[in-house]
């Protein structure tokens, strides 16, 4: 059976969890399936929710939205921020395949500029000299968790118009 509902396609291919227990289950380890997986998805969604409301709460953030991983994240935050066909992201070659991908999903063009060598990070001249009019952001990666010495951003915003 092939199916693009994930929820039908765990009970056609794991006859012996039934929709009812992936439904209803709370997340206690009482209900799990035979591959040790909690069935308890609508206590999930309950949990995130309360997640969300209690981190913005803290932040003070007027909303806030939980993702299951960076990639997702680097997504969304180029849609809220408008980004779109037509538009350039600078970012570091120097990374993961999902800071380039998560550009290009959202329809805008990657444009890649050169690394310092001491610190393997996006560097601040070479990201302001590939800053253009169709320029709407820049995707810093901090190389190995170490933050850039000197913010690309700073630099191009004072070699561009970012109106």
């Amino acid at each position: 059976m092939v199916s693009t509902n994930r929820h039908s396609n765990d009970v056609a291919m794991h006859p012996e969890v039934s929709s009812e227990s992936l439904a209803a289950s709370p997340l206690d380890g009482r209900d799990v399936d035979s591959h040790g997986r909690s069935a308890g998805r609508r206590e999930l969604h309950g949990r995130v929710h309360r997640f969300e409301e209690e981190f913005a709460n803290d932040v003070g953030a007027p909303f806030a939205v939980a993702l299951n991983s960076c990639t997702a994240a680097l997504h969304l935050s180029l849609l809220a921020a408008g980004i779109g066909p037509g538009d350039e992201v600078v970012t570091t070659p120097l990374t993961f395949c999902a800071t380039a991908n998560t550009i290009v999903h959202a329809g805008a063009t990657p444009v890649f500029a050169d690394v310092d060598l001491a610190t393997m990070n996006l560097d601040a001249a070479a990201a302001a000299a590939a800053v253009t009019n169709r320029t709407r952001a820049l995707t810093v990666v901090h190389f190995t968790a170490r933050p850039p010495t000197r913010s690309p951003s700073v630099a191009s915003r004072q070699s561009a118009d970012w109106s």
